[in-house]
């Protein structure tokens, strides 16, 4: 089920100034620096959470389902669900009417009503992400002040994020039985 990202996230969850203080750094010769360690922060806790911090949109694609299932949702937190399409093995696409699906929120998943018999793959336009920088949870934002102070202490790579990181993001984390 390859998700593909369609709109990049407009800004960073962490500004360079909350950045800059959390690091008590009152010069700007590192600023590139800082930059680069927020957007890979970013990326750690969105990979270790499966979970866009920032408004993004993304594309994507699973098998179709069988009558009475569902699609699991990719990257979450889902925010809206733009566009359902059927994709047929000669590669048309066909539009689903929004009365052809329906969106559990509460489990994010996306069942289809109505399949085709030509259908072999149902592509998904979806927006991601908890909005604006500041929406984010505040315990995501802490996790990755903290990954940018020891990236910019270290800089080297860490075996992981260390344990109050990991502590911060367990909530936001799939478990799976």
């Amino acid at each position: 089920m390859p998700a593909v990202l369609l709109t990049a996230p407009a800004a960073e969850p962490l500004g360079l100034a909350d950045a800059k203080a959390f690091l008590r750094l009152d010069h700007d010769d590192e600023d590139a620096l800082v930059l680069g360690l927020i957007a890979a922060a970013r990326a750690e806790v969105e990979r270790l959470t499966r979970r866009v911090l920032v408004a993004q949109r993304w594309r994507l694609d699973a098998p179709v389902p069988p009558p009475g299932g569902a699609v699991i949702l990719r990257p979450r937190p889902v925010r809206e669900v733009e566009a359902v399409r059927f994709r047929a093995r000669d590669g048309t696409l066909t539009a689903l009417d929004p009365a052809d699906w329906r969106f559990d929120w509460a489990s994010e998943r996306l069942e289809i009503l109505r399949v085709t018999p030509e259908a072999r793959v149902v592509e998904i336009d979806l927006a991601c992400g908890y909005g604006d920088p500041e929406d984010a949870p505040e315990s995501l934002r802490l996790a990755l002040r903290r990954l940018v102070a020891d990236a910019y202490e270290r800089r080297t790579g860490a075996d992981g994020p260390r344990a109050d990181v990991a502590d911060l993001i367990a909530p936001y984390r799939d478990l799976k039985l």
